[in-house]
């Protein structure tokens, strides 16, 4: 009996996360303790339909690249997700930033505005916000790039991966940008997206970009 066989599979990663409180951080335990779990098994738990199951492999994705960077783990993440395996915007929130967009950082973003054209709402939440890796580099132009693509979006899948990275571009890379794209286009988000987006700005400001 291999290492893997004796308790190293997806059905003990299950076991591990039953014991515990369910939630995120309790998965980010359970993706440490089994950190080298193999390939095959991290994909059997990304494909369950198992909630939990897709969390920590997903989370075991994000150890995986930042251990070790391969384009290999972005497709795998991006395959379950035009397959339409998420359901939960949490797997997009933790992920995508890392997984999607630190890996096109001085790169083609062409990938991104291909993924913004997606028929699958949650892909288009995963362009959205991959973006982040772009904000945090001081970068406006490729998160209000794509903003500008999905604006008119009425799913809240979108809408609400809109607010928060136009909050964080505002915050982090240029308010001044952030503030003519919303005169531009904010009309076009959603009124809670809008609220997101304007909450750190003056409040003069978020009064008149508020409407």
């Amino acid at each position: 009996m291999t290492g893997l066989q004796a308790g190293r599979d997806a059905e003990a990663v299950l076991a591990a996360f039953a014991r515990t409180t369910g939630d995120v951080a309790a998965a980010r335990r359970v993706a440490r303790q089994f950190h080298d779990l193999d390939e095959g098994e991290r994909s059997a738990l990304l494909w369950s339909e198992d909630d939990g199951a897709k969390l920590v492999a997903v989370l075991l994705l994000v150890q995986a690249i930042r251990a070790h960077p391969d384009p290999e783990l972005t497709d795998e993440y991006l395959s379950a997700a035009k397959a339409e395996r998420f359901e939960d915007p949490v797997l997009v929130d933790l992920a995508a930033e890392e997984l999607v967009g630190a890996p096109l950082l001085g790169a083609s973003t062409g990938p991104l505005f291909a993924l913004a054209k997606s028929d699958v709402a949650m892909v288009r939440r995963i362009a959205v916000v991959a973006t982040l890796a772009f904000v945090k580099q001081g970068d406006a132009e490729v998160p209000l790039g794509i903003a500008g693509r999905l604006v008119r979006e009425r799913s809240d899948t979108v809408q609400s991966a809109l607010g928060l990275v136009l909050r964080e571009t505002g915050k982090r890379a240029s308010e001044a940008a952030l503030v003519a794209f919303l005169e531009q286009s904010g009309r076009f988000l959603s009124p809670a997206a809008r609220r997101t987006a304007t909450e750190h700005l003056p409040p003069a400001e978020r009064d008149r970009l508020r409407g």
